[in-house]
């Protein structure tokens, strides 16, 4: 199977000697003594094909208060709309007094904006001067974080399109307050700060949307070997609370949270995964609504029909062929 996922699997057999720790939740470029993997989502989606148009979503008043509703339009891509999204939907996700519906669908557009930035790079430098300074910072973050994969990509010869899409299950993640409580009862019992916590739950499996098997072996939420987990963990690898609640006591017995760099490395001895963490939590530092946004991201697998969007309800035992899939889901292609 090509995995979408990057890690492969809580690894240990890493010399960490020669890592050097940032500070912490800095998004500066860690260590390079890293070991491919198999790609994440994240490297997934920067490398979609280039569009010509972009839908964006104008919020309107609704007649009900407190609600939003929303209408699309097509647009030429220009580097206005992309920074009027973002911005649009950076803003929408923190917003403590839209709906819960509501700042998923801000979520989902959210990750919409970022693919479009990675997909449109030589708008990148306008994009950038245009952000408001409210939302530069979550901006500067999130661009980082998807530049740290493709960043590590880039010295690796490309791979061939997949022609087929994985053997997952896309199910509903568990609600923003119980994960929260997951994380925080981890932190609690470790040290190790909640928001590491959220973002290798968010870049390994969606906040756990993927249920399935990485091309490694690699299973549960949060990506771990079966071997890894019996030897330090309790529980059950497939249950959120557990796997969340492991993957902080395997942080904390490789150096959390202390030395969060070597620690990361152990989880997964990859520069671009390391990286995409660190920017990650520190985003979720900066402030903790973020996570409303990421909550809501989907998941996405490129292939040789496009890139792919895998909805809740997806199943497949084993992997399907790409094209017939997108014949028979042209809108989940893009």
């Amino acid at each position: 199977m090509a995995a979408a996922l990057f890690v492969v699997g809580c690894t240990s057999s890493a010399d960490r000697s020669s890592a050097t720790t940032p500070p912490p939740f800095t998004s500066a470029a860690a260590a390079t003594n890293s070991s491919p993997a198999a790609p994440t989502t994240e490297a997934v989606e920067n490398t979609d094909v280039v569009t010509t148009t972009v839908v964006t979503t104008t919020l309107l008043a609704s007649s009900v208060p407190g609600v939003v509703t929303t209408t699309t339009a097509v647009q030429p891509v220009t580097a206005e709309s992309i920074a009027a999204e973002i911005a649009a939907t950076e803003r929408g996700i923190r917003d403590v007094s839209v709906p819960a519906a509501s700042v998923a669908a801000f979520g989902r557009r959210q990750q919409r904006a970022y693919q479009l930035l990675a997909r449109h790079p030589g708008l990148s430098d306008a994009v950038t001067a245009l952000i408001p300074a409210d939302v530069a910072v979550a901006f500067g973050l999130n661009v980082a974080a998807r530049q740290a994969v493709a960043d590590h990509a880039s010295g690796s010869p490309p791979a061939a399109p997949s022609p087929t899409l994985p053997a997952w299950t896309i199910v509903e993640p568990r609600p923003i307050d119980e994960l929260l409580a997951d994380y925080h009862e981890g932190e609690a019992a470790t040290g190790v700060p909640w928001q590491y916590l959220a973002a290798i739950n968010f870049v390994e499996t969606r906040m756990g949307r993927i249920s399935g098997s990485s091309s490694a072996g690699a299973e549960g939420p949060m990506q771990f070997l079966p071997e890894t987990f019996a030897s330090c963990c309790t529980g059950d690898i497939d249950d959120p609370h557990d796997a969340i609640i492991g993957a902080a006591t395997y942080l904390a017995a490789s150096g959390a949270p202390g030395d969060m760099l070597a620690a990361l490395y152990t989880y997964n001895p990859n520069e671009g995964y390391v990286r995409a963490v660190i920017a990650y939590a520190s985003n979720l530092v900066a402030d903790p609504l973020a996570y409303r946004g990421y909550h809501a991201w989907e998941v996405y697998v490129g292939s040789v029909a496009g890139t792919v969007r895998l909805p809740v309800g997806y199943a497949a035992d084993a992997p399907i062929d790409a094209g017939a899939y997108a014949r028979a889901h042209p809108d989940d292609v893009t």
